[in-house]
């Protein structure tokens, strides 16, 4: 059964009821990890005076620190997942991904990441080539190209949205696997994702002028609503009372409610 952006809010806040400390708890303990890893390696390339060495040094420092910081926050998806299925939730989940083939969520991220890189290189290249030969249609060639790039990535995105979700819910499953899983399940449902995504800019911008104390509670109310969206596009919802996740197989895609594109 399909459900609207509201339901689908209705229920995470009410998920949400007496877990709010605990899900901005571990939230901002993810942030302090990743800032507490990346400061060294920033006061160095400050210290170097912006040196190239130095940059590509941080730059390699911020790769694998997001990696490290996916399996993490696969770890907090679980946690969120406790909530929904009104299971018990520890801060332990968090780490606990890190035994379970990590490797997984890391290439998952270079994946999505490679996707990202080469649907707007193009416009890069033309865009880095403008500014350094100073040609004025190189740089507007390069901006159109990005962001004509942006279209198809932003698809790309949401088609494989559901693939951390389903290797979080499925251990023994791979990248590749849940890639597939997540395109099938997401077939005639991207533009729903699409609409919930566009439904909580509002909440962003008020959170960011409350010099972003308000985003403490808006990230677990979203995260909270991308759960259960998951819960719904995989079946998890029309199940009977008692079922075993891990029985849930491939499951077809339905339509969209509101936004539709492919």
């Amino acid at each position: 059964m399909k459900r609207t952006s509201a339901e689908l809010k209705r229920l995470s806040r009410e998920q949400l009821n007496g877990h709010w400390g605990f899900a901005i708890g571990v939230n901002l303990l993810m942030q302090m990890i990743m800032s507490a890893a990346m400061t060294p390696f920033y006061f160095l390339f400050l210290i170097s005076r912006k040196g190239f060495l130095q940059l590509n040094i941080y730059m390699l420092a911020v790769m694998i620190i997001a990696a490290v910081s996916m399996v993490m926050q696969c770890g907090i998806s679980r946690i969120y997942l406790s909530f929904a299925r009104k299971e018990e939730a520890s801060v332990g989940m968090m780490f606990g991904e890190f035994t379970r083939r990590p490797d997984r969520y890391i290439l998952g991220y270079l994946l999505l990441f490679a996707i990202e890189l080469l649907c707007i290189l193009p416009g890069m290249i033309c865009l880095i080539i403008g500014i350094v030969s100073g040609l004025v249609l190189a740089e507007v060639i390069g901006i159109v190209l990005y962001f004509v790039g942006m279209a198809p990535m932003m698809i790309l995105l949401f088609r494989f949205a559901m693939s951390f979700y389903l290797m979080v819910d499925h251990g023994e499953m791979g990248v590749l696997e849940a890639f597939r899983r997540s395109s099938e399940l997401m077939q005639g449902n991207k533009g729903r994702l699409f609409y919930i995504v566009l439904s909580y800019i509002g909440w962003g911008l008020l959170g960011m002028l409350s010099c972003g104390l308000g985003m403490l509670w808006v990230m677990p109310y979203m995260m909270q609503t991308f759960v259960n969206f998951y819960r719904e596009v995989s079946g998890e919802m029309d199940q009977k009372p008692g079922f075993n996740q891990e029985d849930i197989r491939d499951l077809p895609g339905q339509n969209p409610e509101t936004i539709s594109f492919q």
